[in-house]
């Protein structure tokens, strides 16, 4: 368990990191023509403090990480704060489970959790809009966004274990 002093020069350090992937995928994407795309580096960056921090800041810690990453997105932080809670609620109970060696069992899971924050952000949508319209449409962009940022996550994780000095093995292994 991480000491509640160290969580805030450590958020700080993960939040720049968001910073930087956020203004490189906003820059370089639209380079390629990828305009409707955006990878969303804030749900690989839940995903890890759900699966490998045991913290009460824990929700404190994602409303933080949904408001930078509102700062280069047209979506609101609020969706992304109550669908990473909720994803990790469920991390919390699936811990036991959740112990993983390889980089394709990261891979795969990442990918799995993605769908179900895909599946509750669009709920959430759904209840605003009131029509299937976007939905439909950001599922489409929602795929290969997934898949690559599942391909990242082994070589993500691992970055963010020397970030917040959380050990490689066990959930998540740095087997990569």
């Amino acid at each position: 368990m991480i000491k509640s002093s160290d969580i805030p020069i450590r958020l700080l350090i993960t939040v720049l990191i968001l910073i930087v992937l956020e203004v490189l995928a906003s820059a370089f994407l639209p380079l390629f023509g990828l305009n409707k795309y955006m990878i969303p580096f804030n749900i690989l960056i839940v995903l890890y403090v759900g699966f490998k921090l045991e913290t009460p800041y824990l929700a404190l810690i994602i409303l933080s990480l949904q408001l930078v990453h509102s700062l280069f997105s047209i979506e609101g932080w609020e969706y992304g704060t109550i669908a990473g809670v909720l994803i990790c609620i469920v991390i919390a109970y699936l811990r036991d489970l959740l112990h993983f060696t390889s980089s394709f069992i990261t891979m795969l899971t990442t990918f799995i959790f993605q769908i179900l924050w895909f599946l509750i952000s669009s709920s959430l949508l759904y209840l605003k809009f009131d029509s299937f319209d976007y939905i439909v449409q950001k599922f489409w962009r929602f795929i290969p966004e997934s898949i690559i940022l599942s391909l990242l996550a082994p070589v993500f994780f691992s970055l963010l274990d020397k970030v917040w000095k959380t050990k490689g093995e066990g959930l998540m292994g740095s087997n990569v």
